[in-house]
């Protein structure tokens, strides 16, 4: 069971059986997933929305209960309280936390909000990849992420395969390929083609891993929401792998001419 996956990555209304066995020293003790939610009490970093910045978060020791409710259809008060909420408190500020519902239905344990959103929770954590995508398509990759948070992964898979085409295509443009043809010849082509045309200069984990368009195109148009999300966890890291090594090959082009524009001022100075 991993708790840190469930509180912290789960979609919004996933729903696991509330009965957990743990084998504990060689013998099997039961343990309501409820309780051990409420127990988790580990340092997680996490995104903090206030400072900007990855911070470690600590649970708060408290749980809060849904209080006792009346109703005027019931003449007594309800009070089997199914609903809880965990927090988290930032290390930089205490007043700035995360919040994370969950309730008991039955025999399941459901996640029901999170606060922040998972959009407002990433998307300036994608500011670093400003240097190699447009605006829209780093909102793009917020957007895969909400998507993926309220279990909606086949559309997170469409939002993916934008991202790749997008990389395919700026490479395209940016390279420099001898007796290149036109943009409108490159869009032309099937994306086996594209991929091949310009695979000396797209990042390694690319090149490796070109088959994963037909793995995303299949995502829409074939699989079902299950095996969309099953599957779209190592998607995810290949495309991340993949901007991450186009960044560091930025970064060293704009060091380069970092680097080439100082050793001109010096040249001139030197004159």
């Amino acid at each position: 069971m991993n708790l840190e996956q469930l509180i912290f990555g789960a979609p919004l209304y996933s729903r696991w059986e509330n009965k957990v066995i743990i084998d504990e020293e060689g013998q099997p003790v039961e343990y309501s997933l409820k309780y051990l939610v409420e127990s988790f009490n580990e340092r997680v970093e996490l995104y903090c929305t206030k400072c900007e910045r990855n911070r470690v978060f600590a649970a708060d020791k408290n749980i809060f209960d849904v209080p006792n409710i009346s109703s005027p259809h019931y003449p007594a008060r309800i009070k089997d309280k199914p609903s809880f909420f965990k927090t988290f408190r930032c290390s930089g500020d205490e007043h700035h936390k995360i919040l994370y519902s969950f309730i008991v239905e039955g025999d399941e344990l459901i996640k029901v909000a999170e606060y922040p959103s998972k959009y407002d929770s990433v998307k300036n954590t994608f500011s670093n990849y400003k240097k190699i995508l447009k605006k829209e398509k780093i909102t793009e990759l917020a957007k895969a992420a909400q998507l993926e948070s309220y279990g909606y992964a086949i559309a997170s898979f469409l939002y993916y395969r934008r991202i790749f085409e997008d990389i395919i295509l700026q490479t395209f443009l940016e390279s420099d390929i001898e007796n290149k043809i036109t943009e409108e010849e490159f869009r032309g082509k099937r994306m086996e083609d594209k991929t091949k045309y310009i695979q000396d200069f797209l990042p390694d984990y690319f090149k490796e891993n070109s088959h994963m368009y037909g793995v995303l195109s299949k995502g829409i148009h074939e699989l079902q929401e299950d095996e969309c999300r099953e599957y779209l966890p190592i998607v995810k890291t290949i495309i991340f792998f993949s901007l991450d090594e186009a960044v560091d090959k930025k970064n060293k082009e704009l060091r380069k001419i970092e680097v080439s524009k100082k050793l001109n001022e010096i040249k001139s100075k030197l004159k």
